[in-house]
């Protein structure tokens, strides 16, 4: 199996800057697309196989039902 890793600055390299394209391409909103477009690191995201994978915080949210 052949394993691609992108990110989405390289998407819209690729796509000529269209962030509606790669919203397209990757079934999420364009608003997505804009908050990781400047994360050229990919400390944040990374596209591997065309999927979206995001960086979680880790925090654990406090159930209100609990408290």
């Amino acid at each position: 199996m052949d394993i691609q890793i992108s990110t989405i600055p390289d998407l819209l390299v690729k796509t000529r800057g269209n962030q509606s394209a790669v919203a397209n391409i990757l079934s999420v909103q364009r608003y997505t697309v804009k908050k990781y477009s400047r994360d050229f690191k990919a400390e944040g995201h990374a596209v591997i196989n065309g999927r979206l994978m995001v960086k979680t915080s880790g925090k654990r949210r406090k159930d209100k039902a609990a408290a």
